[in-house]
């Protein structure tokens, strides 16, 4: 199949949907499918002096390197990129199937060119929706659209596209790449150590984190708490480190030397960290956000609290620090439960769903 990614535009630092979206595209061009990323330079109708900028540096280093100017992920030499200024329905090239990734995509390509293909859309996109009722109308007329496929990404997201009036012609849920994330230290003899992301977007909720840490050295002032992602410059509680952002090879380090891994999130579509730090061996005490409900069983591979509740979450980690019996139990299952999310095993179905769609007829699509 002839396939094209459609990014909302060109980041050049580490995005989780990006990610998966780039491991699905490296997935099935190694299977042989010819494989297009799309990249606008912004998401605006024009080009600021910044953006023209940016663009041609992109372009210049793409010329260079003959990749995606995507310097965080590597990518299979047979995929092709395309850097656009903005993006429109006429620039969308020739193609089978056509991939849409988030709504602002559905939102700018309207009335597309016969050659786009089949126009298909992994869906995510859950907490915007969740999180911002202004833009509701916007998000459901762009992923309303019956010219589009609608391909959900968690029970969340397919209960999103119901109350839109969609029905998802399939849930393929992400994965995590083949030997990326692992258990490379002792589940049992951990020391006592607490690391969570920092996230400063108002759905991944840093402050409770934040809360429930302070709560936590409180009680247990031998405990070391370690975040990663958004370096925080304000002054922390003793005990907490800020990382920053950090290279993959650190963070797998970080998810290896924690005993507990603590998600905050007010909303999550999927919740890659939480995934992440599952197929470490640390045990994962998340908010009930949505996503991470469909792989995090409470009680089984990792404990559930309320949205908003730093002191839950603080307790529950407590529980954990002292129990080790507890924690051994559920990040042993955890990581049996992560070793089963594969990008292969999503890639496979996604790949499966893409093909369907070629023999669809258009009718089929309400």
């Amino acid at each position: 199949m002839r396939l094209t990614f459609i990014l909302p535009k060109l980041f050049d630092y580490p995005i989780g949907g990006y990610k998966v979206h780039y491991q699905y595209a490296n997935a099935l061009a190694s299977k042989g499918h010819e494989v297009t990323l799309v990249h606008p330079i912004t998401g605006e109708d024009y080009l600021s002096l910044r953006d023209q900028v940016s663009l041609a540096k992109a372009k210049a280093r793409q010329a260079t390197t003959r990749r995606p100017p995507i310097s965080w992920f590597t990518f299979e030499p047979s995929i092709r990129s395309i850097l656009i200024p903005t993006l429109s329905s006429r620039s969308l090239p020739a193609a089978d199937v056509t991939v849409l990734t988030a709504w602002q995509t559905a939102e700018r390509t309207r009335e597309p060119a016969e050659q786009a293909g089949v126009l298909a859309q992994i869906v995510y996109d859950y907490e915007f929706w969740m999180s911002n009722t202004q833009i509701r109308p916007r998000m459901k007329a762009a992923l309303g659209r019956d010219d589009v496929y609608q391909i959900a990404t968690s029970s969340v997201v397919a209960a999103m596209l119901q109350e839109i009036g969609r029905k998802p012609i399939a849930t393929v849920v992400a994965g995590l790449l083949e030997g990326e994330f692992g258990v490379d230290a002792s589940i049992e003899t951990r020391e006592r150590v607490v690391a969570f992301p920092a996230r400063f977007e108002a759905v991944k909720d840093l402050p409770t984190a934040l809360a429930a840490a302070a709560l936590i050295l409180r009680e247990e002032s031998d405990v070391r708490v370690e975040c990663f992602g958004s370096r925080i410059n304000e002054p922390l509680p003793r005990g907490i480190t800020s990382l920053g952002q950090i290279p993959h090879k650190e963070l797998r380090a970080l998810y290896n030397r924690a005993s507990v891994f603590l998600l905050a999130s007010r909303y999550e579509g999927w919740g890659l960290p939480a995934a992440e730090a599952m197929a470490c061996g640390a045990a994962v005490i998340s908010t009930r956000s949505g996503g991470v409900e469909d792989f995090l069983r409470d009680g089984n591979n990792g404990l559930l609290v309320p949205v908003g509740d730093a002191q839950a979450l603080a307790t529950a980690a407590m529980q954990l620090l002292r129990d080790k019996d507890l924690r051994v139990h559920l990040a042993t299952n955890g990581s049996h439960t992560a070793a089963q999310m594969s990008v292969k095993n999503s890639c496979q179905q996604l790949e499966r769903v893409l093909a369907s769609l070629l023999a669809r007829p258009l009718t089929t699509k309400k």
